[in-house]
């Protein structure tokens, strides 16, 4: 399958290795709850979504998608993606992770939860406080949850309505997503 990532024209060089990142990349798109149930619920032969690389199925829509950040297309390159060895991938049902179902989902749980009960005490939010905090990774979360009893309740909750890793992907307009390991790498070329 070919894919396609659009970059900043002025970042641009035609010979750039890329190479994994070297840190957890945060969610700009999708709150840090749902960012951490996708990570506390994503099966191990998936990619992370915090190491990920983001692309699209065609350039159009790779254009779109980085123009979404509120720049002008013009001011992006499309290109085809070529990596050194096949990563591991993953594309999604919609455009757009923001839009992916699972979002409004687990908010309206949460929201329906925690704002049903407008005298809950700091005590009660610091106890749920790391399912909210950014970058949680799935050992934090789980050691977090252990004597916590509402946390351990809510994660549970949401971790079973979470579709991100089972919904049949759209192959036309789905986002994607890899993980380059360390021993990989990718190159972009304009098209």
């Amino acid at each position: 399958m070919t894919i396609f990532r659009a970059v900043p024209r002025a970042a641009y060089k035609a010979e750039k290795v890329h190479t994994r990142y070297p840190g957890a990349r945060l969610p700009g798109n999708v709150p840090y709850f749902v960012d951490n149930m996708w990570e506390f619920t994503r099966p191990e032969d998936k990619p992370s979504r915090r190491h990920a690389v983001y692309a699209s199925p065609t350039a159009a829509l790779a254009l779109d998608g980085a123009a979404g950040v509120g720049q002008p297309q013009d001011g992006f390159i499309a290109c085809r993606v070529e990596c050194r060895t096949s990563p591991k991938t993953f594309q999604l049902s919609v455009v757009d992770a923001r839009y992916h179902p699972d979002v409004k989902r687990l908010q309206r749980v949460v929201h329906d939860r925690l704002g049903g009960h407008p005298h809950i005490g700091l005590e009660s939010k610091l106890a749920l406080a790391p399912l909210f905090l950014p970058g949680v990774t799935r050992d934090e979360l789980r050691s977090a949850m252990e004597g916590n009893t509402e946390l351990d309740g809510l994660v549970k909750e949401l971790a079973a309505l979470v579709t991100l890793w089972t919904d049949t992907p759209d192959t036309a307009v789905g986002e994607l997503f890899f993980e380059i390991d360390e021993d990989n790498s990718y190159t972009l070329h304009q098209i």
